[in-house]
């Protein structure tokens, strides 16, 4: 069984990995855990974050790896002004026993893509489904009608007030994770929990999460 890439890498050992740099839009995602974030533009940041012992391998057979991995998934080597198509690596770090990838996706079907060709060791954790849409696109696929919503705050909101916030996008979620969005959370429904700033979403039926 394939195992996740952060995994992997850390199978060979843990040394410091650098040279990454954060990309657009992800300023402000430090995950303590794997996690998500959803960005309205449809991009995808993917954190996986794992323990790790230290050991004898170097900080380039690791980066290496990682970027080789990326390269295959991607069909195709770096272009000639030194930028990846499709999935990028955009952190790097080691700390105190923990380390962190993030990688940056175009959209959200690229992200289910290599979801599914670098899944879990323990096969858990896997999205079914994994949608970003303008509102208005949203309510054409069948989106928000009818569910429950709560807003950030924890209160009931009706679904056609929902319906009505064309500047909002909305993620259609299926399969558990914690998520992270643009802006914050402005309104999730039923079966989603709001823990502090971040989504975690259930194990079975599709959540909406409405934000910037």
């Amino acid at each position: 069984m394939k195992k996740s890439v952060l995994a992997a890498t850390l199978l060979l050992g843990a040394a410091a990995v650098s040279g990454c740099s954060r990309g657009a839009g992800t300023e402000a995602f430090a995950p303590e855990k794997s996690s998500l974030y959803l960005m309205g533009d449809g991009t995808v940041a993917s954190a996986s974050v794992e323990s790790y012992e230290a050991d004898h391998y170097s900080a380039e057979e690791l980066k290496a790896y990682v970027e080789n991995a990326l390269k295959e998934f991607n069909g195709a080597a770096e272009n000639g002004d030194g930028e990846e198509n499709g999935a990028v690596l955009t952190e790097c770090t080691m700390e105190e026993g923990f380390a962190r990838i993030i990688i940056e996706f175009p959209n959200s079907e690229e992200y289910l893509r290599f979801a599914e060709a670098y899944p879990e060791e323990d096969g858990e954790g896997q999205l079914k489904t994994l949608d970003i849409v303008p509102v208005p696109d949203g309510v054409t696929k069948g989106y928000l009608v009818g569910a429950s919503f709560k807003d950030a705050k924890g209160n009931t909101v009706e679904y056609n007030e929902i319906t009505k916030q064309n500047r909002l996008s909305v993620a259609a979620v299926e399969g558990p994770a914690s998520i992270y969005l643009e802006g914050g959370v402005r309104y999730y429904s039923e079966g989603a929990v709001l823990e502090g700033d971040r989504i975690q979403t259930p194990e079975e039926g599709i959540c909406y999460l409405v934000f910037q």
